[in-house]
């Protein structure tokens, strides 16, 4: 406790007088106390009180009482301060889960942008190859803008509607992103309808094929298949590559930043069954070193829209 009055006064004690108080306070008539507000023997701040009409010096009944109020005072700033510093460091880490998430679309990216800018020396007076150039850079543009957005604190979930989607077009958005430098396959009853949200499973299935893509060798086909089987529909990715044991089936593969590969980041399967489950569905996968492995992904199935209700929609 510091008694202001007593200072300007000269009659303070020993151990007052011993604390370097600022000018400004003791020129300001008005200041009559300081409390410190001290919290595990940390000062935290010093609450300065205005002179009540009636000016008396304080006693021991005095300093209690402040000194209780000061100590609750400091406790409840300290509980705030660490609720603030919790909420940062939240706001940190989904940061930096979104960033991590980002990072690794912006590999796949630089993947299919390499792929095309070595095409390009080759084939840069085909019409088709140059039309098929600039669809392929306003695709990524837009998917450059849309991870950009997902780094700000406020963007909306990756899965946003969940409604009946064909699945033909999905499928081949996701398989045309690596069919230029690997031959992937579309088979099986792909007319079938899913409740999806259409981005997130194009998303989810693009990874799938990527993981399947960097896991065998060039020559050896990706293959996408879908069927039905009363209300559910399954998507199986499937490749003849390196394969996984078990044991990192079960206790790494959906793990972030865990991965068999040379300079992989880990997330592909982590970020797709993410996505997968947030429309209800389920990713499972089958795998054997040295044979390959078959990702599942099972989806609830959807009646087609009538030509109207497309429209509507």
């Amino acid at each position: 406790m510091l008694e202001l009055e007593a200072l300007r006064q000269g009659w303070a004690s020993a151990k007052d007088r011993s604390v370097s108080v600022p000018r400004w306070l003791l020129d300001d008539d008005t200041a009559w106390a300081g409390i410190p507000l001290v919290h595990h023997d940390r000062l935290i701040g010093v609450v300065v009180l205005a002179g009540p009409d009636y000016r008396r010096a304080l006693d021991w009944e005095d300093f209690d009482l402040l000194r209780t109020a000061g100590r609750q005072a400091a406790s409840s700033l300290a509980e705030a301060q660490g609720q603030e510093a919790l909420l940062n460091a939240q706001r940190f880490e989904e940061f930096n889960r979104r960033f991590a998430f980002i990072l690794h679309d912006i590999k796949n990216l630089v993947s299919q942008l390499s792929l095309l800018s070595r095409n390009a020396e080759r084939h840069a007076d085909n019409p088709e190859f140059r039309a098929d150039m600039v669809a392929t850079l306003k695709g990524s543009v837009g998917k450059m803008n849309e991870l950009l957005a997902r780094l700000s604190p406020h963007s909306p979930a990756r899965v946003q509607r969940v409604e009946p989607h064909p699945l033909r077009a999905i499928l081949s958005a996701a398989i045309a992103a690596k069919r230029r430098d690997h031959d992937v396959r579309l088979l099986g009853d792909a007319g079938l309808w899913a409740a999806v949200d259409a981005s997130a499973l194009e998303q989810a299935v693009g990874h799938l094929i990527q993981n399947a893509v960097e896991a065998c060798s060039s020559t050896v086909p990706v293959t996408v298949r879908v069927s039905g089987k009363g209300e559910r529909v399954s998507i199986t990715v499937s490749d003849k590559g390196v394969g996984m044991d078990s044991d990192f089936v079960r206790n790494r593969l959906f793990k972030p930043f865990a991965s068999t590969k040379p300079g992989g980041f880990g997330i592909g399967s982590f970020e797709a069954r993410s996505l997968i489950a947030a429309m209800g569905g389920q990713l499972s996968v089958s795998s054997w070193p040295g044979q390959g492995t078959t990702f599942t992904i099972t989806l609830e199935a959807a009646e087609p829209l009538s030509e109207p209700e497309r429209k509507r929609a």
